[in-house]
């Protein structure tokens, strides 16, 4: 928030900020106590040689078109001016830029002859000395900047003192947990603790007239919307331009000035935090306010845009049943206020944060008044706002207080009570303060309190949304004391056991496994969008959507660690990486019903796309379904499970090539798959031949032994075999060696495959495989005769049950 220090001192005189050096010490302060700050200095970019000037007379050119003469009086000399501004009259406090004046730009004024006639200076517009067009009243944007009738500056003023632009602004960053800042008020609260200083409330008396405001209003609010909800009604007043003294305050924190009305509205947003707004009484039909959740209907706002609502999502003002606003966001043109506006009615109120925020983020409207409401009002104050704004519409637009509020909805809970001891911040703190200290610090905060021995009771200020246990009060205790002051030491703690538990170490382990096999970690998101969502998982359930998303592609949670890792790779692929290989680990997430946290499972991913090796020695060789089967079964076998791995072919996942792809088993339960990715799926990423594997690592944790087994060196000679098999070439080498291991006796120590053959001589739908099979005693000398009694037994159980042939 734009805090201007001129509106500061009207309630600390003693502000210590009287330049530019002292804002930025202030703001240096504030950033190690509060809040960061933005930025400080002047709103409006300084301008010199400026003055205040009157139109005393005004004379055509003879055949100019445009042009004409101005004599400005300046208090003790007059100026001629040579000027195009269509909006230039007689008796006008204009801004007069003299011979040597230095504008926005650093343009530089000098005297100049236009059309035959001298001009000694320049009559100016705002925008010509710095003035946004966002802030610039819209009734000069046409020609110069005149002073309205209600103003407190004479001819031969300095024009930069009487334009108010000469005022420091301290630009706060706020948190979403300091609403309170949001306000003049807030600051003064905020700005007299720091200091220690103290302040005057800003007040104004109200006159209420006899004529009560239930007898032309009434308001029907559902507590649950908002709370609480106030009208005033102010009759026969008459709109026109602000005094300027308000249109000073508004353009330096940013505002347009429009008209009295609607700039009270926004004076009062800024001095208390509490955002109002304006409807014309004579354009409500009905005079029956209610509020309640939005119907299928449609609504055109201030901004002139026209919003489509649906059924109970939006907090909605209407007149009977005609929508008049969103609530808390911004008004609609049914009831705006304009030049003939005679009856007025404010609406103060505090809106549900929640409703306001998904409002404003619906329909990208975050106007000035959602900013706070999601921030949290100051619900003891919404009545005071209201009265004050009352008061002053009387004075600067006549009219007569309606008796009475009207009240929608009423509930004030009490202040929030907070138990605190000064042990209890010294515990914390590891600091020694003293009852003193803390007590003048809640003074110094203005939080009341109720004192018995050191244990105070706190009553959290209603303007202080963010107070609400024993913590938040221990911060706002020492960011005022001074963070520098708390003692530097290390936090005494008592761990009887200490270190990583089985699950942490494994999957440690499991990860600079990974690492050593060549892949690289990848850490993507867990949100993705619904059809990236539902692919490459085990098996399909109800995906976990966002109540609120930030977008579409980022709706619900991933059920799949590929649906997620598949995108990082298309990422560097597009980015010219020829070499991917990457593995993750991590939560995948599924939907159990309103009533349940969703359930969270857990896998291992991995993927590896592109070439091997390149370079001039070695020839490009690229990834297959075997170099990612390897990766896996190499993970496998270096985890310490409690049962074999075993592969089958799988055709059944859309995502994965139906001829390369194998599902992988630990004994009887199924852990993941691994194989290539459907070409579909790769023309669609842009990506090359692709191969993954996604295993459960649930699973690995349940089968992990957790155990520190280790045999001895073989002291006795083994025994080699190889055995050459002629089988169907449907039959998979994983059932094979799965019958060897069952029939070749507990003296096999190894089998691995040496060698696979197919061809034209070997038969129709024939393939030859050989096996390596070593057999080791561990307690004797094997013999022949043992050895070639394992290898006959697993002959005849491979011919009888696979129609095995030996080669």
């Amino acid at each position: 928030m734009k805090v201007s220090v001129n509106w500061i001192k009207e309630y600390i005189p003693d502000f210590p900020v009287t330049n530019e050096k002292e804002a930025q010490d202030f703001s240096d302060t504030l950033a190690l106590t509060s809040t960061e700050v933005e930025e400080n200095g002047y709103q409006i970019a300084q301008s010199s040689g400026l003055i205040v000037g009157k139109i005393t007379e005004i004379r055509p050119i003879e055949n100019s078109t445009h042009l004409k003469i101005t004599i400005v009086n300046t208090g003790k000399k007059d100026y001629q001016i040579v000027t195009g501004a269509p909006n230039a009259a007689l008796n006008q406090l204009v801004v007069l830029a003299l011979p040597g004046a230095v504008l926005a730009g650093s343009k530089k004024i000098e005297a100049t002859t236009l059309d035959g006639q001298i001009s000694q200076g320049m009559l100016v517009s705002l925008q010509e000395i710095a003035f946004d067009d966002s802030i610039a009243p819209k009734k000069h944007e046409a020609g110069i900047y005149v002073f309205p009738t209600d103003n407190d500056v004479q001819p031969g003023d300095d024009a930069v003192k009487a334009l108010g632009i000469d005022d420091l602004m301290i630009d706060t960053e706020l948190t979403a947990n300091r609403g309170d800042m949001l306000s003049i008020r807030g600051n003064l609260y905020e700005f007299a603790a720091i200091l220690n200083k103290k302040f005057v409330y800003p007040e104004k008396k109200l006159h209420e007239g006899k004529r009560p405001a239930a007898a032309q209003i009434s308001a029907s609010v559902d507590s649950k919307l908002a709370n609480p909800y106030y009208l005033r009604v102010i009759n026969d007043v008459t709109v026109k331009e602000s005094p300027l003294w308000l249109q000073r305050r508004l353009w330096n924190s940013g505002i347009r000035p429009i008209n009295n009305l609607v700039d009270v509205t926004n004076y009062i947003m800024l001095l208390f935090g509490q955002p109002m707004h304006a409807f014309d009484l004579d354009q409500l039909q009905h005079k029956q306010i209610k509020l309640a959740l939005s119907k299928d209907e449609s609504l055109t706002t201030l901004d002139g845009n026209k919003h489509d609502l649906k059924a109970g999502q939006d907090i909605v003002v209407y007149d009977g049943d005609q929508p008049q606003m969103l609530a808390g966001v911004m008004g609609g043109v049914q009831s705006e206020v304009t030049q003939s506006t005679k009856n007025l009615v404010l609406e103060a109120a505090v809106f549900d944060p929640v409703y306001i925020r998904k409002t404003a983020q619906r329909f990208n409207l975050h106007s000035q008044a959602s900013q706070r409401f999601e921030r949290g009002i100051d619900v003891a104050n919404c009545q005071k706002a209201l009265d004050y704004a009352a008061a002053l519409v009387q004075q600067i637009a006549g009219g007569e207080v309606a008796a009475g509020v009207v009240t929608g909805c009423e509930e004030i809970l009490p202040e929030t009570k907070i138990l605190i001891s000064v042990s209890d911040i010294n515990d914390y703190l590891g600091s020694q303060v003293s009852l003193k200290e803390v007590r003048e610090i809640w003074d110094r905060l203005a939080f009341k309190y109720d004192l018995v021995g050191e244990q105070f009771t706190i009553y959290a200020p209603k303007r202080r949304p963010d107070i609400t246990i024993k913590a938040d009060l221990i911060e706002e205790f020492v960011r005022i004391y001074g963070y520098d002051r708390v003692p530097i030491h290390l936090p005494q703690a008592v761990n009887d056991r200490s270190g990583l538990t089985i699950s942490q170490k494994l999957d440690r382990a499991i990860r600079q496994l990974l690492l050593g096999l060549g892949l690289n970690q990848a850490i993507s998101y867990s949100l993705t969008d619904p059809d990236q969502a539902k692919t490459f998982t085990f098996q399909p359930e109800n995906e976990v959507k966002l109540s609120n998303p930030m977008s579409q592609d980022s709706s619900v949670l991933r059920q799949s660690l590929l649906s997620t890792l598949i995108q990082t790779a298309a990422y560097n692929a597009a980015r010219k990486a020829a070499d991917i290989r990457l593995f993750e680990t991590g939560a995948v997430f599924f939907d159990r019903g309103q009533a349940k946290m969703p359930k969270e499972n857990h896998q291992i991913a991995a993927l590896i796309s592109g070439i091997e090796s390149e370079g001039w020695q070695h020839h490009e060789n690229k990834y297959d379904f075997y170099y990612m089967k390897g990766l896996l079964q190499s993970l496998l076998d270096s985890l310490d499970l409690k049962t074999t791995v075993t592969y089958k072919t799988a055709d059944d996942r859309p995502e994965m090539h139906p001829g390369q792809t194998a599902d992988v088993y630990l004994g009887q339960e199924y852990l993941g798959f691994v194989g290539q990715i459907n070409p579909k799926v790769l023309r669609a990423n842009k990506l090359a031949a692709t191969f993954v594997f996604q295993i459960d690592l649930d699973l690995i944790h349940k089968l992990y032994k957790n155990t520190s087994d280790y045999s001895l060196l073989d002291k006795f000679p083994g025994i080699e075999r190889d055995l050459s098999l002629l089988v169907d070439d449907k039959v998979e080498s994983a059932r094979i060696e799965n019958l060897i291991k069952i029939n070749a006796g507990p003296y096999l120590r190894r089998l691995q495959v040496v060698d696979v053959y197919e061809g034209l001589e070997l038969g129709l739908n024939k393939k030859s495989i050989a096996y390596r099979l070593e057999f080791v005693n561990p307690q004797a000398t094997l013999v022949d005769d043992e050895a070639n009694q394992s290898v006959q037994n697993v002959i005849d159980q491979l011919a009888r049950q696979l129609q095995a042939r030996v080669r």
